[in-house]
């Protein structure tokens, strides 16, 4: 058998997608050791991915421009207000095309293609290529992404003409996929697909990195530690989780001396939050690091962990950080909202809470602190082997036949 992946993130530090598609790529090789796995690899930075750790037999990179001309930019509102097409995306998505019309799509039996962040240029590129034939599209987030539950932007002309190019792109494309079963299901209904949106759940595997000598922690801590690693951007509250534990400070005097919070957030506001918090002797701001130290000190360093989804009125998105932290066999809190694809998955309910109630978030953090300090033992699997290698098997192989059902 012979697979192709066109991916758009194979990073190792500072990105979710570079994490799980590498282990995508690992995955893909432990269910099918005899096939032959090619990947076309666009990037448009200079970073070192250590790609020879990947299990791949062929890797070619293409490095592309995402940014325009500065002629395309100072025309591109009179071409849209003409031709209701944007010239900006239009030049950038011909930077993946005349790559991607190179390939001779009858030497592969099945073909990936991957994208990474909000605009999908290896996903739209594709259109009207006969590659998507033999395609399967993996939507990571809902796109257009004022689709996205996450995003204040509002609906536009120019969100709607992305909507019609992607759905021409559902419609010849042989299968799709989402690594969540909420994002399958409102995918399918918005681009009024025939056919069926498979969930294929992110995965992580360690094998796919640079292994560091582990690093235990031999001596005693003082305290206990709890952690949260990742972006601060709209619709994810971290002020809340915070505050309450500030307040659980205040009513457990206590917990003053035996725990600590400590914080490694990039984004929009995460120097807002460092600024507004940072004289709180509990809270400890440290910078970013690469994500197989983060890794070591979340196995070895850490205590809670923290994850947070987006707070609006429904998360439909896993979190590719999730399989990461299930790996890791640590007690957890997530903060969700009230419908989400996390609160579906979970079935401990000491490590969810909602995300905008302060006196639930508070009562769910004192509940693991107090049961960390007695060394309870929670159930190993809060996720009921979802991110095992099995259920990964059982989901791909349905997948490439487009045809069982879960």
């Amino acid at each position: 058998m012979k697979f192709l992946l066109i991916v758009q993130d194979l990073k190792i530090s500072g990105t979710s997608e570079g994490i799980v598609s590498r282990s995508f790529l690992y995955r893909l090789r432990e269910a099918y050791p005899e096939a032959k796995i090619s990947v076309l690899y666009f990037t448009n930075t200079q970073s070192e991915d250590q790609l020879k750790l990947l299990p791949v037999d062929a890797m070619e990179v293409i490095r592309v421009r995402r940014s325009p001309l500065k002629i395309i930019k100072t025309i591109n509102h009179l071409y849209w207000r003409i031709f209701k097409v944007p010239l900006n995306e239009k030049y950038i998505l011909h930077q993946y095309r005349r790559h991607l019309k190179k390939i001779d799509c009858e030497k592969y039996d099945h073909i990936f293609i991957r994208s990474a962040g909000n605009n999908f240029e290896t996903i739209l590129a594709s259109k009207d290529r006969p590659l998507l034939r033999k395609a399967i599209v993996n939507f990571h987030d809902p796109y257009p992404q004022f689709w996205d539950p996450g995003t204040d932007l509002s609906l536009s002309g120019l969100e709607l003409n992305r909507l019609k190019r992607m759905w021409e792109v559902v419609q010849q494309a042989k299968t799709c996929i989402t690594p969540s079963q909420s994002l399958s299901e409102d995918m399918e209904f918005l681009y009024g697909s025939n056919k069926r949106f498979y969930t294929l759940p992110h995965q992580f595997t360690p094998t796919v990195f640079e292994s560091f000598p582990e690093k235990k922690n031999t001596e005693s801590r003082k305290k206990m530690v709890i952690t949260y690693q990742g972006a601060v951007q709209t619709g994810r509250n971290l002020e809340i989780l915070l505050d309450a534990y500030l307040e659980l400070l205040n009513r457990k005097s206590s917990f003053r001396e035996t725990t600590q919070f400590l914080l490694r957030i990039t984004g929009p506001y995460s120097a807002e939050i460092t600024k507004k918090y940072q004289h709180y002797p509990n809270l400890i701001f440290l910078e970013q690091m690469a994500f197989v130290e983060s890794l070591q000190e979340m196995k070895y360093q850490t205590d809670i962990l923290i994850i947070l989804e987006n707070c609006r009125e429904c998360s439909n998105i896993l979190p590719g950080k999730v399989p990461v932290i299930a790996s890791l066999n640590k007690p957890f809190l997530c903060l969700s909202p009230i419908k989400s694809e996390l609160r579906r998955l979970l079935y401990e309910p000491a490590f969810v809470a909602c995300c905008d109630d302060r006196g639930e978030i508070m009562q769910k953090l004192e509940h693991l602190i107090a049961s960390v300090s007695l060394e309870k033992k929670f159930k190993e699997d809060p996720f009921r082997g979802y991110f095992n290698e099995k259920n990964f098997n059982n989901r791909l192989k349905a997948i490439l036949k487009d045809g069982n059902s879960f």
